[in-house]
């Protein structure tokens, strides 16, 4: 089981998200930022990522720029939760609980389900 915050939107929306490493934002990085609508963060990233790729892996240089690149990814893998959860608070979500579920649907369907309980 993973611990997940819940995070709710004034017209019911609800968004799970999980704490610790996020391993599609290490795989995926600028991609996996895009998709969670990150768009700044995204796009940064993206452009980043091509320019440092853009240096060849022969000279010292490219080393270096892969060696940041590496840097990019392992900085998304450690704070990339947190980074969706300070965006999911600036578009107006509310964090409301903490659960623990297998996922994300798992856990916002054990939010949902121990709410109806209470009424």
């Amino acid at each position: 089981m993973k611990e997940f915050k819940i995070y709710q939107y004034p017209e019911g929306r609800h968004e799970a998200v999980k704490q610790g490493w996020s391993w599609p934002g290490f795989f995926f990085g600028p991609i996996w930022a895009l998709v969670k609508k990150m768009w700044g963060l995204g796009a940064g990233l993206l452009v980043a990522v091509i320019v440092l790729a853009m240096f060849p892996m022969e000279s010292a240089i490219g080393l270096l720029a892969t060696l940041i690149s590496l840097g990019i990814y392992v900085a998304c893998g450690i704070n990339g939760n947190r980074w969706r959860e300070k965006h999911l608070s600036s578009r107006g979500y509310e964090h409301v609980d903490t659960v623990s579920a297998s996922n994300p649907d798992g856990a916002i369907a054990i939010f949902i389900k121990g709410r109806n309980a209470g009424e």
